[in-house]
C-alpha cells in the first residue's frame, strides 16, 4: 500500500510589523511563515526540535525558490500548505502553497533541506521513520530541481553586516531568513519603491555564527520588464556563504 504524504496547513494574519511602506507583507515574512510551516508540520508529527536533539540530528535548508503572484496585505489572512514532497538520500524536498482568504494561490515556493549529524556536521541518510511519519514511499526519490543561481560579473552595490545575536537560531547558527534580509538591503532604493519582487531563489552553501561580519555584493541587470538582481554573500576569509537571485517586475 503507497503512502500519501502528510499535508499540513495553518493560517496567518498579517501583522503591522510585517509589512512594508504599501502594507504589503515583507517577503522576509513569509518566509518566516514557509519556515515555521515546516518546523509546526515536523512538531505536529512527533519529530520535532526535542526529538532531532535526542537523535543528534538537524535539517539544513539548502535551497529556496519562492514565487509570490500577490502579497497578502494587512490586517489580512492566508492559509499556508505544505508537504514533503520526496526523499533522496540525505535530501528532502518540500513544497508549498500560500492561499488568501478567498481561496486563491497567490504564492507557491520549493524547498530542499539536507538531514545532517549535528555531532560531526556532516549528512546523513534519512531514516525509515521519517519516511513513515511524513508518508514518503521509500520508492520516492524524485527531486525537486532548482536552478542554479548565475555568478556575479559586476557589483552595483555592496553592504557589510556584523551578526548579531538575535540572528541565531536553534542550530545556534545565522536563521536563514537573515540571509535573504541583507541581500535585499543592497538592491537599489529605485527598485524597491517602483517594483515588486515576484521570485526570490537562494542556495545556502555555508554557514555563518555570532560576531562575524559579512559582506553581500549585488549585480542588477535591467530587462524588458524586470529586473533581476544577483546576489553573493560571503564572509571575512572571502568564503561564499550563500548565492541569491531576485526577480523584480
Amino acid at each position: 500500500m503507497s503512502r500519501i504524504p502528510m499535508v499540513t496547513d495553518r493560517n496567518y494574519h498579517i501583522h503591522y510589523y510585517e509589512v512594508d511602506i504599501h502594507k504589503k507583507a515583507l517577503i522576509t515574512s513569509i518566509i518566516d511563515y514557509l519556515g515555521d510551516m515546516a518546523m509546526y508540520q515536523s512538531e505536529i508529527l512527533g519529530v520535532g526540535i526535542d526529538h532531532l536533539k535526542e537523535s543528534k540530528m538537524a535539517w539544513v535548508l539548502y535551497k529556496w525558490d519562492i514565487t509570490i503572484e500577490s502579497y497578502p496585505l494587512l490586517n489580512e489572512s492566508i492559509n499556508v500548505k505544505t508537504f514533503a514532497y520526496s526523499f533522496k538520500k540525505f535530501y528532502a524536498y518540500r513544497k508549498y502553497e500560500i492561499i488568501d482568504i478567498e481561496g486563491k494561490k497567490i504564492g507557491y515556493a520549493s524547498s530542499v533541506w539536507i538531514l545532517i549529524n549535528t555531532d560531526r556536521r556532516r549528512p546523513i541518510r534519512i531514516t525509515n521513520d521519517m519516511y513513515e511519519v511524513y508518508g514518503i514511499d521509500e520508492s520516492n526519490d524524485a527531486s525537486i530541481e532548482i536552478k542554479d543561481i548565475k555568478s556575479i560579473n559586476e557589483v552595483h552595490s555592496e553592504k557589510c553586516f556584523q551578526v548579531r545575536y538575535s540572528d541565531i537560531d536553534t542550530n545556534m547558527h545565522v536563521n536563514n531568513v537573515k540571509y535573504v534580509a541583507w541581500a535585499l538591503e543592497t538592491v537599489p532604493k529605485d527598485i524597491v519603491l517602483n517594483y515588486e519582487l515576484k521570485n526570490i531563489k537562494v542556495t545556502y552553501e555555508k554557514e555563518t555564527t555570532y560576531g562575524e561580519t559579512i559582506k553581500v555584493s549585488t549585480e542588477v541587470i535591467r530587462e524588458e520588464g524586470k529586473i533581476i538582481c544577483r546576489h553573493k554573500i560571503i564572509n571575512e576569509e572571502g568564503t561564499e556563504l550563500t548565492l541569491l537571485e531576485s526577480i523584480w517586475i
